[in-house]
């Protein structure tokens, strides 16, 4: 569980989120939506813990294991995919699986400078889930793909996550039917 009580964070005097509250439980699926500007980001990161808030407080489980998956794919350009993907402390079995299962298999050795955005993406995806955390943090982690690898990776949150808490800022909420929805414009 994680619970946020009267959350503000400001960048440049511009505020981003103002006397947020909200918990977040285990076993449930959220998606975090608003335009471009609200603050989907800053709350991930607020979640994360790499950004800390100007009012307010974060509580989080002890021993919360918590990823997030970055709109940037943020891989190493001198690793392999495998190797980007067990940098999460994850086995190679498992590493290989996930690729697998993101239609990556074949790109296992290539580097990410030799591989499309979307293929990128998913490996960060792979990366993330390898480290099986207890709650995922996705900033706009579709970007990219077409529908069938959407439908591919969402399938898989779904399967690695199950019992466990997503949190999913995006704009695309095709996938997203069955998460709880907290609208950041209200």
């Amino acid at each position: 569980m994680i619970r946020l009580e009267h959350i503000a964070k400001r960048f440049e005097g511009k505020e981003v989120l103002k006397d947020f509250s909200y918990t977040f439980e285990q076993g449930l699926r959220y998606a975090v939506i608003g335009p471009s500007g609200i603050g989907k980001t800053t709350l991930l990161r607020l979640i994360a813990g790499l950004t800390l808030p100007d009012e307010g407080s974060i509580f989080r489980e002890n021993g919360l294991r918590i990823r997030m998956v970055f709109q940037e794919d943020r891989l190493l350009p001198q690793l392999d995919l495998l190797q980007n993907v067990c940098l999460e402390s994850g086995p190679q079995a498992d590493a290989r699986r996930l690729l697998s299962c993101l239609g990556l298999a074949a790109e296992e050795a290539s580097l990410p400078g030799e591989l499309s955005g979307g293929m990128r993406r998913r490996a960060a995806l792979a990366r993330a889930l390898c480290a099986k955390p207890d709650v995922l943090l996705l900033d706009e982690p579709f970007n990219g793909l077409d529908e069938a690898a959407k439908h591919q990776a969402f399938s898989l949150i779904l399967q690695e996550m199950r019992g466990k808490c997503v949190i999913c800022a995006a704009h695309d909420l095709s996938v997203l039917e069955s998460y709880q929805t907290i609208d950041l414009t209200k």
